[in-house]
């Protein structure tokens, strides 16, 4: 899919693939081997995320930790380090 880019760097989404990403406040972008990778960013912090889990005993260690380790499997499954 070819998408517009601005002479401000701005993106334009197509509206097609703006309904398979999801309705999301916020991406992460990063350059891959020269390819420009952007993911949904779910939630808008580690603080909003560690006060939704607090209720059910969910404590910040045990989601940094849960964190590191999908972030570990990420890099393996995408041949990183």
């Amino acid at each position: 899919m070819i998408i517009r880019v601005s002479p401000q760097w701005q993106l334009t989404i197509p509206k097609a693939l703006r309904e398979e990403f999801g309705r999301v406040r916020e991406a992460e972008a990063r350059m891959e081997r020269g390819v420009l990778m952007v993911r949904p960013v779910l939630a808008p912090s580690a603080d909003w995320v560690a006060t939704r889990f607090a209720p059910q005993g969910i404590t910040r260690e045990v989601l940094w930790e849960a964190m590191r380790v999908i972030e570990g499997r990420r890099r393996k499954t995408e041949g990183g380090t």
